[in-house]
């Protein structure tokens, strides 16, 4: 009987023992086991960043696709969109690139271009005449801070700390 009664036992201290979380010692440096730091500006700094750049970038890290009209709209995740010009399908032109840091997609109505700033909605214009970018909207903490590659969110910011990506550690 005794027994009957021991190896129950053992195997529930066992299944309780796995869900004892030991904390590692918290370095200063976070997340703990993370590859990636976060790239933090301040957000006077960080609101003046996005400008409209004549010379086009290589596509490095593309993400979403947008077209509009004779133009296409590749985000470079984190970092803006490249702005190419299709009015020749055969001979598609990078024409320049939109700088938005933390940028992952936008969205175009009539002439207004909509696009996530990190943790910011931009409504801006551009003026392909002037070649230059107006911002017309600003709504600020709309989205969430970014979080890392591996899935880390970072909690150790000031109230006017911005994070606009993820560096690898390397």
């Amino acid at each position: 009987m005794k027994t009957s009664f021991l190896i129950p036992f053992i195997l529930g201290l066992l299944l309780c023992q796995s869900c004892i979380v030991f904390e590692e010692e918290d370095t200063g440096d976070f997340p703990l086991g993370s590859s990636y730091l976060p790239v933090i500006m301040k957000r006077a700094d960080f609101e003046t960043t996005t400008v409209l750049e004549s010379n086009p970038r290589a596509i490095i890290n593309s993400g979403k696709i947008y077209v509009k009209g004779n133009y296409i709209f590749i985000n470079e995740v984190n970092e803006g969109f490249h702005l190419i010009n299709n009015s020749d399908p055969s001979n598609p032109q990078n024409i320049g690139f939109i700088k938005v840091f933390g940028s992952s997609d936008l969205s175009i109505k009539n002439n207004v271009i909509y696009a996530n700033n990190a943790t910011d909605l931009l409504a801006f214009t551009i003026d392909e005449t002037s070649q230059s970018l107006t911002i017309t909207k600003r709504v600020a903490n709309v989205f969430p801070q970014i979080w890392s590659p591996e899935g880390f969110a970072y909690y150790n910011l000031e109230e006017d700390d911005i994070i606009v990506n993820w560096e690898p550690l390397n």
